[in-house]
Order: C-alpha cells, then structure tokens, then sequence
C-alpha cells in the first residue's frame, strides 16, 4: 500500500469535510500529531480507528486502502489488490519472526561450540580466551539481528485500550515475555500491561 497516496488522501478528504487536523483528531479520539503523521504519508491508521474514520468522511475500508474513490469494476479489483497486499504483509512478518528464531538459534549455538570447545580441548589460554569472546561476540550480535527483525515484524497490541504499536528496541529487550506477549508501556494510554504480537503493522 502507497502511504503516500492514502495521506494525500486522507487531507483531500478532511478538507472536503470541511475539518481542520484538530477537529478531525477530536472526532477520532487521537491527536492532532497522529492525523498529521496519516496526512503526510509516515503511518498507516490503526485498526481500531478505521470504522470511525470511513464514517467520518464517508468512503469505504476498500477505497481508504487504495488512497482513492473507486467505482464499478474498478472497486472490485482494487479490492482484491488490497487484500493481496495485507496478506503479503502478514507473510513478510511471519518470516520475520522465524528468521529472528533462527539466527538467534544459530548464534547461541555458536557460543556453546566455543564455550565446548575451549573447555574440553587442551588450547593454548590465548586460544581458549579468543575462542570464548569470539563465542559471546557472535551471542550479542546475534541477539541484536534477532530483536531488530521481530520488532519490525508487525507491532504489539495494548490489552487496555486495543491501539497497535511499536516499542523501541530498549523496551523490547528489558521487557518480561512469554512466547506470544510481552510486558510493555502503550504510548497512547500510559498502561503498562501483557502486549499480544499482531503481524499487522501499527500506525506509531
């Protein structure tokens, strides 16, 4: 989906309704910040705001996907490109997901080979040190590929107020998880509270 266009979108239609970004934010429940971040093409509207925001300015979920007004034959098609796309994203992020499992996988086994082999084989100590930090070196950098990759593959969903978003990579990290949630702050109601991962992407 062309962000670009569906926030060109998105302010042709404001204007036509005759709003400013302040009253449109007002009418949303978000802020002034977030319908500015739609208009200029940086994010996506969140799952929870869609059905507002196609009432509020009157078009279909099929035409605020394609950033356009569509007729006839034309709908229908744009409506099955945009259903493409949305499952082509959930794709990308699955694979994202199971390579972040892989290469940290990969990079844990790698120190426990080097861990092995300094302890059980008669090296030189200058060997069996170069050995283990080369071991640990692989440990972070992998860890570091994997957490980049999960947090960009979709987002987390605020049990509180139900909004997607993005943690940063501190938070993420320092975060207690499970296999599926995480223990995160939402940026849009303050709740610290378990986070479920979605494989849509957030608007923030």
């Amino acid at each position: 989906m062309d962000c670009k266009k569906i926030g060109a979108f998105l302010a042709r239609e404001r204007k036509a309704a005759r709003l400013t970004q302040a009253e449109a934010a007002k009418k949303l429940f978000v802020s002034e910040k977030t319908i500015s971040k739609w208009e200029n093409g940086r994010g996506l509207p969140d799952t929870g705001v869609l059905v507002n925001l196609c009432s509020l300015y009157d078009f279909s979920l099929n035409e605020l996907l394609s950033g356009e007004r569509l007729e006839g034959e034309n709908y229908r098609k744009r409506a099955e490109r945009n259903m493409e796309e949305l499952l082509s994203q959930r794709r990308s992020n699955r694979r994202k997901i199971a390579l972040s499992a892989a290469v940290c996988g990969a990079a844990f086994s790698v120190l426990l080979v080097c861990v092995a082999l300094s302890a059980f084989l008669p090296l030189d100590p200058r060997l069996k040190i170069a050995l283990l930090v080369y071991g640990f070196a692989m440990a972070v950098l992998g860890v570091g590929v994997a957490v980049f990759a999960d947090i960009n593959a979709g987002s987390f969903v605020c049990r509180r107020c139900g909004k997607k978003f993005v943690p940063s990579a501190k938070e993420y990290v320092f975060s207690i998880h499970t296999l599926t949630a995480r223990k995160l702050r939402c940026p849009f109601c303050g709740a610290k509270d378990w986070c479920k991962k979605s494989l849509q992407n957030g608007d923030e």
